[in-house]
């Protein structure tokens, strides 16, 4: 083992070792699996959980704002939702205030599956970053969310628009100047939504 390298890490191959990408692809791929078994019984899995959250949690307004909220496509989320209710897990309610849309709420059964598979992640979460210390995953977290907020503000899923971002982010730094929250740099215009 190299000096000065945490137990593990001998392991890591050199390359890909060091690439964000890879090291963040191992890193979702081990949490997918292990979260499996945690919200196996929840249809649509990790995705199906979120939605069945924001249905518990009384933030499930209507289909297409929690379809946003976690980047789900409007078709894909009209199937999970379909397959939640199946379950008996959510109801859908016409929204008094839009009857165009529906209110997702939870069924009781929704309330306990939810809670129970919450515990689960929660040991599914300690099993993923077992080897970091308590204060380690405390910044480890707020880093991520920090990344994760940074991300949706500039919308991944148009990868072109993140790409751009990304390179005014580049271009700025490497002239010394700050890109302002929103995504403009100076010298330039803000960056479109489409």
């Amino acid at each position: 083992m190299a000096a000065g390298l945490p137990p593990g890490l001998e392991s890591l191959p050199d390359g890909p070792g060091k690439d964000l990408g890879w090291l963040l692809g191992q890193v979702r791929y081990g949490y997918a699996a292990a979260s499996a078994a945690a919200v196996g019984r929840v249809p649509g899995g990790l995705r199906g959980l979120h939605v069945l959250g924001a249905a518990v949690e009384g933030e499930a307004r209507n289909q297409i704002e929690v379809a946003r909220r976690f980047g789900i496509d409007r078709t894909v989320m009209v199937r999970l939702v379909d397959d939640l209710e199946r379950a008996g897990l959510v109801e859908r309610h016409p929204d008094p205030a839009d009857r165009r849309a529906r209110i997702i709420t939870a069924t009781e059964h929704g309330v306990q599956l939810y809670r129970a598979s919450q515990e689960d992640r929660l040991l599914v979460d300690q099993h993923v970053l077992s080897p970091l210390t308590a204060a380690e995953r405390a910044t480890f977290i707020d880093l991520l969310r920090r990344v994760a907020a940074h991300m949706l503000a500039v919308d991944p899923t148009h990868g072109a628009a993140a790409c751009d971002a990304a390179r005014r982010e580049i271009d700025a730094r490497d002239i010394g100047m700050a890109c302002a929250p929103d995504g403009t740099c100076p010298g330039q215009s803000a960056p479109s939504d489409g």
